[in-house]
């Protein structure tokens, strides 16, 4: 017997308990359907059977709502404001430069190198975003071609020292040694401690370097 096919927004009805729902994913021959009230289920596509005209009818005003819901997520997202990145931003170095004031000043020269290298574009760029330890940090974004959005890269985990963090298909060849710690990142990415004191200009170019190499890689 040939499985039923369900489309996405099909209003359906349980052939077990007569409950009805609407399809909102299929995936084979498991179907996800939201019903009139609660949480979405998953069943096989054997235990469904399409609503009847009627059924259809009740089901009407919980599909119309789904829909506006996807299209709400679907919109454009308006752009961040990059006068409240750079807030943000001022606000991370202070919080250190208060703490260690030499960490501080060195974040910040090198940050301003590394916008150089990457481009100045809040909000496109780089942006501020939490890390594990709920602080803001600032991190640099590159696009991506296949989604057609700006993606999270390089991040940075600024405080006494300086930890970097970059996703392993952002990487560019030959660059590998300069993040030597593997599995960063749950294992998507390469990360690298530093000590500013040791953090000599020639070594500071190598990274900038890198992430030169990284959008060209990328643009």
């Amino acid at each position: 017997m040939e499985t039923q096919k369900f489309e996405i927004y099909a209003p359906v009805r349980n052939t077990i308990n007569s409950a009805l729902g609407v399809v909102v994913k299929t995936a084979g021959e498991n179907i996800t359907i939201q019903p009139q009230s609660g949480e979405r289920i998953t069943f096989r596509a054997q235990y469904l059977a399409p609503a009847s005209a009627t059924e259809a009818a009740t089901l009407a005003p919980l599909i119309a709502l789904l829909k506006r819901e996807e299209e709400e997520r679907n919109k454009p997202k308006a752009p961040p404001d990059p006068a409240i990145i750079r807030a943000e931003f001022d606000k991370f170095l202070h919080h250190i430069t208060v703490r260690y004031p030499a960490s501080g000043e060195a974040f910040k020269t090198f940050w301003l190198d590394v916008l150089a290298a990457a481009g100045d574009l809040p909000g496109q760029t780089w942006e501020m975003k939490p890390n594990t330890a709920k602080h803001p940090g600032p991190v640099l974004k590159v696009y991506n071609t296949p989604t057609g959005k700006w993606v999270y890269c390089l991040t940075f985990m600024a405080g006494w020292g300086l930890r970097m963090e970059i996703k392993k298909e952002f990487l560019p060849t030959g660059y590998e040694h300069l993040f030597p710690i593997d599995h960063a990142m749950f294992g998507a990415g390469r990360a690298v401690e530093l000590v500013y004191s040791k953090l000599p200009a020639e070594k500071q170019k190598l990274y900038l370097d890198c992430v030169k190499a990284i959008y060209k890689k990328t643009t």
